[in-house]
């Protein structure tokens, strides 16, 4: 099985996890309590690489055993990135390729996993090669994702 398609949108990341502990009421015992610190961003972005995966997949069950998986994340380049007056829309030619600040690539990586748990794969750790992730500025912002059975 291969599929390759591309979603459109400006990539978020997953987000940290943060813990903390409660008291319980009444002298009860203590629990921990685990948020997301970007869950509003998320989920559409998730919802989006779920939806595109699900039309893929043309609603078949998921995959069982081990899989490749390449992400092309493509960032929307910044006003900076193009000149002036009338070349205010041309690409300067000191403009960067790679785009080297945050959102960090590991947890974009982590939000695509976690979209298509489910839907593609039954458990993100089938994931065993991800030989192609990349994070670079372009004129459609998006990411295009490969999976492929090994």
């Amino acid at each position: 099985m291969i599929l390759d398609f591309f979603v459109p949108g400006v990539p978020v990341p997953k987000g940290s996890a943060k813990a903390f502990v409660v008291k319980g009421k009444n002298g009860g015992k203590p629990r921990a309590i685990v948020t997301q610190d970007n869950g509003d961003k998320q989920k559409p972005w998730a919802s989006s690489i779920t939806y595109t995966a699900l039309q893929e997949m043309r609603f078949e069950k998921p995959v069982a055993g081990p899989m490749r998986l390449s992400l092309y994340f493509t960032m929307p380049r910044l006003k900076s990135h193009f000149g002036t007056g009338k070349k205010v829309n041309v690409l300067r030619d000191d403009a960067p390729c790679w785009h080297v600040s945050k959102p960090d690539l590991d947890k974009l990586v982590r939000c695509v996993k976690d979209a298509l748990t489910s839907i593609v794969w039954n458990d993100d750790s089938q994931v065993c090669e991800m030989p192609n992730i990349v994070k670079q500025y372009g004129d459609s912002p998006g990411v295009r994702i490969t999976v492929e059975t090994i």
